[in-house]
């Protein structure tokens, strides 16, 4: 059996002190009573209280609970196994994940923005293997080459500004890390997804897409942002108010570098998508310019896949619930 949630099964610790409560209740309103009047008059004055209901009710709402707290862990077991296609196209998203992506000029900022399209680049792949690296004054691989596009998704949704150590943007330093994470072959062809809204800070991006290009791996470059004026780089105090990056007393101003990302492109034969502050479909792209990639032969592998079953045990605990409800506690006459 595997679990989704495996830390909620620590819930059930609580069921004894539950059925230490209930028991001690039950115990108390007997211990009342008797306070409140002789054994012989409390058969008159209130209904018996039977024991086996107490018992009944009480088993069936530990029981029940205890069913809700496994459904909530979602356990998965009944084994299936499942075709997954291949193609052999490897695609290695870079994101710009620098202080200047929370720029509000995309909405609703421009690094929310780069992954919403991203997700729609990745519901365009079918089989290929995609990788994530996030960057900004150095690159990290979030997610290696992967055909699970699930886990793609995953990392996808907790990469935020602090995903990359150090400030800055050093584009060429991204470049170079993708090519060492690619695999030498020549049966598939190989593509990186460039998207930032900076200029490069010395990391010499051209010559990084030189060597892209002798190793037959195309680079599309998306450049975020305004390229005439550029934007201010927001930044919240403590209190929520906002304000603006300064460097030497002066605010520092972002702006795509265009002719850089154009040359990059061109070089290795992708493409530059000057999304600027404009919405842009980067799924679209895909189908555009990336779907014509040689993806080489296509073959399938089987994996291993365990069913939900969180289902079964959540009817069982909400009819356990019912019953315990529906049970009168004390005995009719």
């Amino acid at each position: 059996m595997h679990w989704d949630n495996p830390s909620f099964l620590l819930a059930l610790w609580l069921l004894p002190a539950v059925a230490g409560l209930l028991a001690y209740a039950y115990r108390k309103r007997l211990a009342t009573a008797h306070r409140f009047a002789q054994q012989a008059m409390l058969v008159r004055l209130m209904p018996r209280m039977d024991v086996r209901r107490a018992w009944i009710k009480g088993t069936a709402l530990i029981v029940g609970l205890a069913l809700l707290i496994v459904a909530a862990a979602r356990p998965r077991f009944g084994a299936y196994v499942q075709e997954v296609a291949q193609r052999g196209a490897d695609v290695f998203v870079l994101l710009d994940v620098s202080k200047s992506m929370t720029t509000e000029d995309v909405a609703p900022n421009r690094l929310e923005r780069a992954k919403s399209d991203i997700r729609d680049l990745l519901g365009r792949i079918t089989g290929d293997r995609v990788g994530l690296i996030a960057f900004a004054g150095k690159p990290v691989v979030k997610v290696p080459l992967t055909t699970d596009h699930g886990f793609f998704d995953l990392m996808l949704e907790r990469i935020d500004t602090d995903s990359a150590p150090r400030g800055g943007s050093l584009i060429g330093d991204a470049v170079r890390k993708a090519i060492e994470s690619m695999p030498e072959r020549g049966d598939r062809d190989q593509a990186i997804v460039l998207i930032t809204d900076g200029e490069d800070h010395d990391s010499f991006p051209e010559e990084a897409a030189r060597q892209a290009g002798e190793r037959g791996i195309k680079i599309f470059t998306v450049g975020l942002g305004d390229a005439t004026e550029g934007a201010r780089i927001p930044i919240r105090d403590e209190s929520g108010q906002l304000h603006y990056m300064k460097y030497a007393g002066k605010e520092v101003w972002s702006k795509v570098d265009q002719d850089l990302l154009k040359k990059m492109a061109l070089d290795t034969g992708g493409a530059y998508i000057p999304a600027g502050t404009r919405a842009y479909d980067l799924g679209q792209i895909y189908e555009d310019h990336l779907a014509n990639l040689a993806h080489g032969e296509f073959h399938t592998e089987t994996r291993t896949r365990y069913r939900e079953q969180f289902q079964l045990f959540a009817c069982l605990g909400l009819a356990l619930l019912l019953i315990q409800t529906a049970v009168p506690e004390y005995q009719r006459t």
